[in-house]
């Protein structure tokens, strides 16, 4: 790796974040300002100059897909030695793994379902309370480990922090204590005790300790705004003594107060690091300056600062409307999308966000009436296959396990029923001589139901080919061991990007579209009606903010007058947001004269448009504006100069120089 041609392409703020001769660094990068890029260019920087070593090096992240995207991108920056990449649970698994074999002690299974453990507890110990004393113990036992409370401890902290669960806290140290007692008498950890056990051997043994750190000797840490206190030990732990860490994250996208994120480390970052060099990265390259604007009135109007602006040209204007409810509200959002450029759709450039997952069934069944494809997180908590995983995982052998899938596979016909049911009602929609059913809302209701049913079906048949694959590779597996499996190997991923995403706010963080729908932006929602304290509703203008800044080009925001019968208003968050188009600014006097067309990024454009339409991708997405630009600016004559005056990197420079590099020669005159 050329450590020069590393920083080529950053901008001034970004390059002195990768270049900082300090190993203490602290990035408060915003939203699009580069920040994995800056993060992975810090890690090859370093290598290819000899300040740090690959084998050594640990770049902690909050899900598999970020530490992916990080390999991936070391690997086309042409660094081939192995980088640890991987969760902070993923990575500190192994390790104890790698523990439990050295001090000859027997492994535990991972829970990766707490619900389910907590209604074993409860029926086993008796607990009081139902569905919702069982979702105030997950909040608490949650809110307790992420800040290693234990139980003992638990009541006492809670009373201290003002924490006021579902039947009170001594009801919910009842239930902390029936868990912990079900996992150690079935010899389980859930993740959270993964990093307590570490913590715990490491402070008992300083050997292991002082092994851990010369492992993971060069430490850099994502999205380090969503940090928890006991992610906050771990880190540490790592660099004690050494003090080489990297720290990038943002305050203003700091979502997960709820599950214990902790924001005040970057936040309080010179007072908690003494030395540390603080970088900013203020400018956004992803987002127009329309989205960019209402982005930070989000925040201002949530009581917060919004130190961000837009690099880019101007974008189409922002766009918002208020429908009467929420059956109305997916009919605008499926409609305008239906009306689109498809080639966006297939390319996976379209979102649909909204603050909670049962929002999501409307749009998906409104998408599906116009024949538009979907993809929906295929595990989120509302969805078919989520609810098919926790049926299946519900046996606790693996007979019962084996059962269930060839029970799934075996009902044909279940799956005929549900799909003759679902072209019976469709047939009958589309007939011309039945307008009266057509649009009928019972009509409409039938359809959605039968929609499910089929959905329900098909997830069951997926989960249940899944669930006999891993009863092959662990033939004594459990419902328990088989989540964690789902957890660990991302199963039901298949990689395609043809279709309309639908997301919530928090499973859309990290992500970005060419166009986004924001959804359901008024009062109970957004802030939402759990949200009673100043903290909380900052939490919540800061999450909108996430969901707005995932576009990169075009936004749209609506919001219902009524939902769910009751009446609704916009959200405080968009008061007084003005979205009318900027007016045009006309140059000085002395540069007003005909602007000349540069015919070789003329050529340029006109060719990426064509390659783009061929590949069915946005034309962006092939090659960006600014690499475009510099290309006609630099006029290189092989791959290797196509790769130094661009972002793309080598492999795609080489791939692309074929095509490129005549179109300059032709246009030189």
């Amino acid at each position: 790796m050329d450590a020069d041609a590393l920083i080529a392409d950053l901008d001034p703020d970004q390059r002195r974040a990768v270049t900082a001769e300090s190993h203490l660094v602290a990035v408060v990068a915003g939203a699009g300002s580069g920040k994995t890029r800056v993060l992975t260019r810090r890690i090859a920087h370093r290598i290819a100059l000899g300040d740090a070593d690959a084998r050594h090096t640990l770049a902690l992240t909050f899900t598999r897909e970020a530490a992916g995207e990080l390999r991936r991108r070391l690997r086309r920056l042409g660094l081939r030695d192995h980088v640890e990449a991987g969760t902070f649970h993923s990575v500190m698994l192994r390790v104890l793994r790698q523990r439990w074999t050295d001090t000859n002690r027997r492994p535990k299974t991972i829970a990766s379902d707490r619900r389910r453990v907590l209604r074993d507890a409860q029926k086993e110990f008796g607990f009081p309370g139902g569905r919702l004393a069982l979702d105030a113990a997950n909040n608490e036992i949650s809110w307790a480990m992420a800040r290693g409370i234990s139980v003992d401890s638990y009541a006492s902290a809670a009373r201290r922090a003002g924490r006021k669960p579902a039947g009170g806290v001594d009801e919910m140290a009842d239930a902390f204590s029936a868990y912990s007692d079900i996992k150690r008498k079935r010899g389980i950890i859930d993740f959270d005790d993964v990093l307590l056990d570490v913590l715990a051997d490491a402070r008992r043994d300083s050997d292991f300790a002082d092994g851990l750190r010369w492992r993971f000797r060069h430490l850099l840490v994502d999205e380090a705004q969503d940090l928890n206190p006991l992610q906050h030990r771990l880190v540490d732990l790592l660099r004690t003594g050494r003090d080489d860490l990297f720290l990038v994250g943002d305050p203003a996208q700091a979502v997960y107060g709820f599950n214990g994120a902790d924001p005040s480390l970057l936040v309080d970052v010179e007072t908690r690091f003494p030395g540390v060099e603080v970088v900013r990265l203020p400018v956004n390259h992803r987002c127009t300056p329309q989205i960019v604007a209402v982005g930070a009135h989000v925040l201002t109007a949530g009581g917060q600062t919004a130190d961000i602006r837009s690099a880019r040209d101007d974008g189409p204007p922002v766009t918002r409307s208020s429908v009467a409810d929420e059956e109305a509200e997916a009919d605008l959002v499926a409609r305008r999308i239906a009306r689109g450029d498809p080639n966006l759709i297939r390319s996976g450039g379209v979102a649909v966000l909204a603050r909670t997952n049962a929002q999501l069934g409307a749009f998906e069944t409104a998408l599906s009436d116009r024949g538009v494809a979907v993809r929906r997180s295929s595990t989120a908590g509302g969805s078919p296959l989520e609810a098919a995983i926790r049926d299946a995982s519900s046996n606790t052998s693996p007979s019962g396990l084996r059962a269930w899938a060839h029970d799934s596979l075996d009902d044909l016909d279940a799956l005929e029923s549900a799909q003759a049911r679902l072209d019976d009602l469709n047939d009958r929609r589309s007939s011309p001589g039945e307008p009266s059913v057509r649009a009928s809302s019972p009509h409409q209701s039938q359809i959605r139901e039968a929609t499910a049913a089929l959905h329900r079906v098909e997830a069951e048949r997926r989960v249940a080919t899944t669930l006999l694959e891993f009863l092959r590779d662990q033939p004594r597996g459990d419902g328990a061991e088989f989540r964690s499996w789902i957890a660990t190997t991302n199963p039901f991923d298949d990689g395609t990007t043809d279709g309309v995403d639908l997301l919530t706010f928090h499973a859309a963080k990290g992500r970005e579209w060419h166009t986004v729908y924001v959804t359901g932006i008024e009062t109970n929602l957004m802030p939402h009606k759990s949200a009673t304290t100043t903290a909380a509703r900052e939490e919540e203008a800061r999450l909108l903010y996430v969901a707005v800044t995932r576009a990169t080009d075009a936004l749209v925001l609506t919001n219902a007058e009524r939902r769910a019968g009751y009446g609704r208003k916009p959200s405080p968050f968009l008061s007084d947001l003005e979205l009318d188009p900027p007016a045009a600014v006309p140059p000085p006097a002395s540069l007003r004269r005909a602007r000349t067309v540069d015919p070789t990024l003329q050529r340029l454009t006109e060719w990426r448009a064509a390659s783009a339409l061929r590949a069915r991708i946005v034309p962006t997405q092939l090659l960006s504006d600014r690499d475009l630009s510099a290309i006609a600016h630099a006029r290189p004559t092989n791959a290797e100069e196509l790769d130094e005056a661009t972002s793309i990197g080598p492999l795609t420079a080489e791939r692309l120089a074929p095509e490129i590099l005549p179109l300059l020669r032709s246009s030189v005159t």
